[in-house]
């Protein structure tokens, strides 16, 4: 049977003992953007399901407790897919049994984390083996060798979701900073080196910062509340030349409306503009650019707008997921996502 509403098993992380937290996670939005596009969706938080199912709480201890309720669930949902995120605790074991037990399920995963990382990369090439197809949010030759390892892989964006990035910045005046910036700077001299000469030597810039140079680390509703109090946002990636990847600070940033300092990518300008946000080249331009906008206020919030429309027209959660399906049912594609290249091994 061909069903336009498909059933789905969505195997993540609904970190349901963060009482709220982590509501903007990835998962949620890839959730919601299923269900808005007229699918029926169970969640199986495996995490939650290996801490809460042990009397030590501890998922590690918990991961065989996890994989039993995960032959469970799919036994009484009979799904047309086991869509899998960042699920660590399933073994390759219980993949090849559940292929093998329902093998009219298809199973697809999803990885937002990068995979110019060694042990990322090889992780998921394993994990290609017993997967129909796999999305990351790295595209180019990295994507290819994913695919090489057997299955179908594609690209997806870092998504926008307009119930979660519901802010406006660009209409916040005044604002209580002007600059903000939420992100690790752990082994990272030249990050916090960065953050140190706008901090520091910038003057009448109001820098938020958050997590790096010993600042504490923020979440949930406190943590949009800040972002959407400040003017300008700053997007940086460990790498600059990995073909289309960025941290979900970009959607995060484009998304609730600030004027959002992103490394220019390969893959990215496909769906930003420069007038939908502004480019940096290395740290120097990126200080001289602040600078800029700093002073040229009118000129920032139209890039501000018009990045944020973009963001909500191209790249949300509905639009992605939409995508997502159309790749794991092997459909032709129903608009023209200007990511559609980058689907390696169909």
């Amino acid at each position: 049977m061909n069903f336009s509403a498909l059933h789905i098993l969505h195997c993540a992380n609904y970190e349901q003992f963060k009482y709220g937290s982590w509501f903007m996670n990835v998962d949620m939005k890839f959730h919601h953007g299923l269900i808005r596009n007229g699918h029926h969706v169970q969640a199986f938080s495996q995490r939650d399901v290996a801490r809460s199912e042990n009397p030590f709480k501890n998922k590690k201890m918990g991961s065989g407790v996890a994989n039993r309720r995960l032959f469970e669930m799919v036994e009484n949902f009979q799904p047309d897919i086991l869509l899998l995120g960042h699920s660590e605790l399933i073994t390759e074991k219980s993949l090849i049994e559940l292929r093998q037990r329902y093998p009219q399920m298809k199973v697809a995963m999803w990885w937002v984390d990068p995979i110019y990382i060694e042990k990322n990369l090889h992780y998921l090439k394993m994990r290609a083996q017993y997967c129909d197809v796999i999305f990351t949010t790295t595209g180019g030759k990295l994507l290819e060798e994913i695919a090489s390892a057997g299955c179908v892989a594609a690209h997806i964006p870092n998504p926008v979701d307009s119930a979660v990035e519901r802010y406006r910045a660009f209409e916040n005046s005044p604002w209580e900073h002007d600059l903000f910036f939420a992100g690790s700077d752990y082994n990272e001299p030249e990050r916090a080196e960065l953050l140190l000469q706008l901090r520091d030597n910038h003057e009448g810039l109001r820098f938020r910062i958050h997590q790096a140079l010993g600042a504490p680390r923020i979440h949930g509703a406190d943590y949009y509340n800040a972002l959407s109090s400040c003017r300008m946002g700053l997007s940086l990636s460990r790498r600059f030349d990995v073909d289309w990847y960025s941290s979900d600070r970009l959607a995060q940033l484009m998304g609730n409306g600030l004027v959002t300092f992103s490394p220019k990518t390969a893959g990215l300008t496909k769906l930003f503009g420069e007038n939908d946000l502004v480019w940096f080249d290395d740290y120097s331009d990126l200080e001289e650019k602040i600078d800029y906008y700093q002073n040229n206020i009118e000129a920032g919030l139209e890039i501000a707008q018009s990045g944020w429309e973009q963001a909500h027209l191209v790249t949300n959660a509905d639009r992605i997921t939409k995508f997502m399906i159309e790749v794991i049912e092997n459909r032709e594609f129903s608009e023209r996502y200007q990511w559609a290249e980058e689907v390696y091994g169909k």
